[in-house]
């Protein structure tokens, strides 16, 4: 299957979800406001989203069994990943700050990593769901799925980029729809991917 199936299939069950996957939507943003909540409830997502895809269809059922089962858990992968990127944004900004070409030119390894730590996310998410909540494991498999998959992976990723900046041009549902359509397709990324390698989902 081409990547452009991939994207057609993809905004397909898109389509087909579409009010359930606003409503979980919703339900995560409401939970970002609580600190103790995001975690939780970005794992609960991706949750939702994988056993939608399992399944052929979503139910919000899923979000909120997601919610329960990754309510703690989901500390252990969504907290480091938002530090590193802060981090790493922070160090590129002061780099490239500088007036010193040399420091301006270190930018880069700061750089490297955070896009890096953007495409492992596209899977590393995913894999923590699949993987009922193993860091080490999901972090593995996903630098994986990208070495293997690296053509698929960066237009994923660059997918992802524009349907952010499209959001942002257009300024068309920016805090409702924003991430619930990302965490299916990426999802759905990895269910092609691994079925594709004869590998169970």
């Amino acid at each position: 299957m081409s990547f452009f199936h991939f994207v057609r299939e993809t905004f397909q069950f898109i389509m087909e979800n579409l009010l359930d996957i606003l409503v979980v939507t919703l339900a995560w943003l409401v939970l970002l406001v609580p600190v103790i909540t995001m975690p939780g409830a970005t794992m609960a997502l991706f949750h939702f989203a994988r056993q939608g895809c399992l399944r052929g269809n979503t139910q919000l059922r899923d979000f909120v069994d997601g919610l329960k089962r990754y309510f703690w858990r989901g500390w252990l992968i969504v907290v480091p990943y938002a530090l590193l990127i802060l981090l790493l944004a922070y160090d590129i900004a002061f780099f490239l700050s500088s007036e010193r070409p040399t420091l301006r030119l270190l930018a880069s390894v700061p750089m490297a990593i955070f896009s890096l730590l953007l495409i492992l996310q596209s899977y590393a998410f995913v894999f923590f769901v699949r993987e009922n909540g193993a860091v080490w494991t999901s972090v593995k498999r996903a630098f994986l799925l990208v070495a293997s998959h690296i053509f698929f992976s960066l237009a994923l990723l660059l997918l992802t980029l524009l349907y952010f900046l499209g959001l942002y041009v257009t300024r068309i549902g920016l805090a409702i729809i924003f991430v619930g359509p990302v965490a299916v397709a990426q999802t759905k990324g990895v269910q092609h991917l691994l079925m594709a390698g004869g590998i169970e989902f």
